[in-house]
């Protein structure tokens, strides 16, 4: 019985923190698709060493997502971007991540059209990056952050 109730608080945070990932994931995915975009893939992985120390990052999502329809007057070219969502500690360490940082890379080496092709927000211990390697999609990046930002809200 006394190992129950000190476990108890533990596994509770953890089915809390497990149902709000899963909320925010399943808002995600349906915002995007009502925004006409597919999921092309979706995948975990593991926040290097640097970010886990100096930002207290926990997880890292990335889901790579691409418009069902070309963009309006450019036949064959479709809006394509990388979300990127990492979790953190706490809301603190998020809100310092935000303040302090560009997107993570995800392969590739830095440049400086990847800070300007970035937009980025808070939502609780998570910090969502919308990137895209094409200056000419970026208005409609800011346009799905956005969007993305309102729905979890």
């Amino acid at each position: 019985m006394r190992i129950f109730r000190l476990f108890f608080p533990i596994l509770m945070g953890l089915a809390i923190a497990s149902e709000q990932a899963a909320y925010a994931q399943d808002k995600i995915e349906k915002t995007l698709s009502s925004f006409g975009y597919i999921i092309k893939q979706s995948y975990s992985v593991q926040p290097d060493a640097k970010e886990k120390e100096q930002y207290q990052t926990l997880a890292r999502r990335v889901i790579k997502i691409k418009s069902e329809k070309a963009v309006p007057r450019m036949s064959n070219t479709f809006y394509r971007f990388t979300v990127i969502e990492d979790q953190y500690a706490d809301a603190g360490s998020a809100k310092t991540s935000l303040s302090q940082r560009g997107a993570p890379l995800v392969g590739g080496e830095p440049d400086a059209l990847w800070k300007l092709l970035c937009t980025k927000f808070q939502y609780g211990k998570n910090v969502y990056f919308v990137t895209t390697d094409a200056g000419i999609f970026s208005d409609e990046m800011k346009r799905i952050a956005k969007a993305l930002e309102t729905s979890l809200r």
